[in-house]
């Protein structure tokens, strides 16, 4: 179920951009449901949300380990995506069942 480069917005060579590189592991395999749910209500929140040029998702749930690669105009306008719903309530409600996440920008 790995997701390939979706591009919302056509890139600008004269500006830079915030890239943010993210691992997800899930603490066990059982949640990987629930996990997927989570994935669908963000795929649909990243598809109206302003400022992202694009993303994709790398998928191993037999390992129970994701990686997102998301590229947006801005700080502002992913926190701006990160304090919205669904995705506060989906890192809310992913309490507990995942390991250390990491996050590089």
């Amino acid at each position: 179920m790995p997701l390939p480069w979706q591009a919302f917005a056509e890139p600008d060579p004269e500006r830079d951009y915030l890239v943010l590189a993210t691992y997800l592991p899930l603490k066990q395999l059982r949640s990987t449901p629930q996990f997927l749910r989570f994935i669908k209500a963000i795929r649909a929140q990243l598809a109206r949300a302003d400022g992202l040029v694009g993303y994709a998702l790398k998928a191993q749930p037999l390992r129970r380990d994701y990686f997102a690669l998301s590229v947006w105009e801005d700080e502002r306008v992913l926190s701006r995506f990160m304090e919205a719903t669904p995705h506060v309530d989906v890192m809310a409600g992913l309490q507990g069942h995942m390991g250390t996440t990491r996050f590089r920008r």
